[in-house]
């Protein structure tokens, strides 16, 4: 993540440019951090992992890849069917319920996420897919 980082400062430095007709452009400053964090990944990374800390596991990557897919569906699929599937799928793999439990809890959250967001607030969102 610390590598990320950099390089996305990295590039946002290359963008803005590192000086200007009157001094510091706005890219050295993006471009000094990215700078200081490319050698603090290489010491965090020589460090041994500490006895207390698990390794990298597979579970929040999954996490952050499942809530992509989901916002990308929304806008195709609908705030049911897209809430039922990511709920179902999250309930099922992260908390290890059994199918009946998740697709009833799935149905639940959707249904009082509709509840709140479409009949309190009153939110207008598409519901369903458009065919179209």
């Amino acid at each position: 993540m610390l590598g990320v980082l950099a390089l996305v400062f990295g590039a946002g430095a290359l963008k803005l440019g590192f000086w200007g007709d009157d001094g510091p452009g706005a890219g050295l400053l993006p471009f000094v951090v990215s700078s200081l964090l490319l050698p603090m990944l290489f010491l965090v990374l020589r460090e041994p992992l500490p006895s207390a800390e698990t390794g990298f596991t597979a579970g929040p990557l999954s996490a952050i890849a499942l809530v992509i897919i989901y916002a990308a569906l929304l806008s195709r699929a609908g705030f049911v069917l897209s809430t039922l599937v990511l709920l179902f799928l999250w309930i099922r793999l992260f908390y290890r319920q059994g199918w009946l439990r998740s697709a009833a809890c799935s149905a639940g959250l959707t249904g009082l996420g509709l509840l709140i967001f479409g009949v309190f607030l009153k939110v207008p969102m598409q519901l369903f897919p458009d065919f179209q």
